[in-house]
């Protein structure tokens, strides 16, 4: 498997589906798509405005885990109910005595079935991006932990998820597009989190601050003292990487310091780069008796 097992995944489903809506018509690929399209929409809506709702009507403010809940259950809701709608509907507007009939199947359903196919395609890779995001930051704390220094050659490599993750967003337009909808593998937000705790090692640090790619930003001192913000403290003690990213000092953090600089920035080379930098610790001498 390499970086781009999650595009051609994508690749694989676009091309089964249009050969399915071909052969056996497009009407159910197209209702669940419309469904789906729906509950994705209700899932982000929910994500973005419960906070917000909570806070202003209720004085109450939500948890990342309760607003995911919420907005997944109503999500689930919308795509159940509205799929059973819709496949009644869609299936009327493609009756033989109607000009859509002709989409129905073949190349004309085949290229139909592109719009729920994208839908897919969409919530697969923000799919990959949060589990890579998360794999990344636990790398990241890993390698930002005392006593790294003296295990040269034992690191576990760079995440496999995180690296399907950069293979997907190298797809021209759909970074930032995701961006857009995901508070949390939002390159700038997740950057500004993996330089947080970067910054809790000095030799780390010392590392990265060689390398012209993100000396800049390593040494600001913005990021070291984030560390005493009450969020960022309990996020960290509990290892919860969600409430890292989406802590209200990251994310003003990210604003402040320049989104075009970390958006760009590229841990995964630097972090490579940092491991094969450790001295490979030799073996213990064995002792004969």
């Amino acid at each position: 498997m390499n970086e781009f097992t999650g595009v051609w995944i994508a690749v694989l489903f676009v091309v089964v589906a249009f050969i399915v809506a071909m052969k056996k018509g497009v009407v159910k690929l197209l209702a669940s798509g419309m469904a789906a399209a729906l509950g994705l929409l209700v899932l982000y809506g929910g994500i973005y405005l419960l906070p917000n709702l909570a806070k202003t009507y209720v004085d109450i403010d939500l948890t990342w885990q309760v607003i995911a809940g919420v907005a997944a259950g109503l999500a689930f809701l919308v795509y159940g109910v509205s799929g059973i709608i819709l496949r009644i509907l869609v299936k009327r507007a493609f009756n033989p005595d109607t000009w859509l009939h002709p989409l129905v199947e073949g190349i004309p359903g085949g290229m139909v079935s592109l719009f729920p196919s994208a839908v897919v395609v969409f919530f697969l890779f923000n799919c990959i991006r949060v589990a890579g995001t998360l794999q990344e930051l636990n790398y990241v704390d890993s390698l930002a932990r005392d006593g790294v220094k003296d295990m040269g050659g034992l690191i576990p490599g760079y995440p496999v998820s995180s690296s399907w993750r950069n293979g997907v967003e190298s797809v021209p337009l759909v970074a930032p597009a995701l961006d857009l909808i995901d508070p949390f593998s939002n390159r700038a937000n997740r950057n500004a989190a993996a330089l947080v705790i970067v910054s809790k090692s000095e030799y780390m640090k010392a590392y990265l601050s060689t390398l012209p790619e993100s000396a800049e930003l390593v040494e600001m001192s913005g990021w070291r003292d984030l560390l005493s913000e009450p969020a960022v403290t309990l996020a960290l003690d509990k290892l919860d990487r969600v409430a890292l990213v989406l802590a209200p000092p990251i994310r003003a953090a990210a604003r402040e310091s320049g989104s075009w600089e970390l958006k760009n920035l590229m841990l995964q080379p630097l972090l490579k780069g940092f491991v094969e930098s450790i001295p490979v610790r030799p073996p213990d001498p064995v002792r004969v008796e």
